[in-house]
């Protein structure tokens, strides 16, 4: 296999077929894994075959992407819910503290937890835009929606997340 087909392929599809398994799958992380497992099942089976019989490569891919998802929610099935794994203290910077850590990881798993609760337009929204940086407009173009449903959908977000995150405090600062 040409490795320069291999990367042509790749950057012309690697968009649209993301945004796809992050529409079909909740987590942006699960989303990324479900994809780099089909481009490197791609890569083998070129290796190993071909690409000539490959005419359509979106096509193929988007086949392939349909499958890792339908497995990645079989997985889901059979596996057990387990405890957050702990926070080790060398995956901090220096001039955070442990405690520091450990409290922003908890906010952020707060925040996601709250985004997941989103509608789902919005929650996809707010995960291309924080999670993966992407620009309002490019936001936009990969939906299929207007810059101003984006900029809606992330103020919308944003003031859902910011009204849960005061309460939490209220709720703290009246120890309840």
């Amino acid at each position: 296999m040409d490795q320069q087909c291999f990367d042509r392929i790749y950057e012309t599809t690697y968009r649209p077929l993301l945004k796809y398994a992050i529409i079909h799958l909740s987590d942006p992380t699960d989303a990324e894994d479900a994809l780099q497992n089909v481009y490197l099942a791609f890569y083998r089976r070129i290796e190993r075959y071909g690409h000539m019989d490959v005419l359509f490569p979106k096509a193929f891919l988007l086949k392939m992407l349909k499958r890792e998802i339908i497995e990645c929610y079989a997985e889901r099935q059979k596996r057990p819910l387990r405890p957050l794994e702990d926070v080790s203290e060398d995956r901090l910077t220096d001039d955070l503290t442990f405690e520091d850590g450990v409290l922003d990881r908890a906010l952020a798993q707060d925040i996601l937890a709250e985004a997941k609760r989103l509608p789902r337009e919005t929650y996809r929204v707010f995960v291309l835009y924080y999670g993966y940086e992407l620009s309002v407009s490019e936001i936009a173009q990969e939906l299929g929606m207007g810059t101003e449903a984006v900029k809606s959908r992330l103020f919308r977000g944003r003031k859902a997340i910011r009204q849960y995150l005061m309460a939490d405090d209220v709720d703290a600062e009246s120890g309840r």
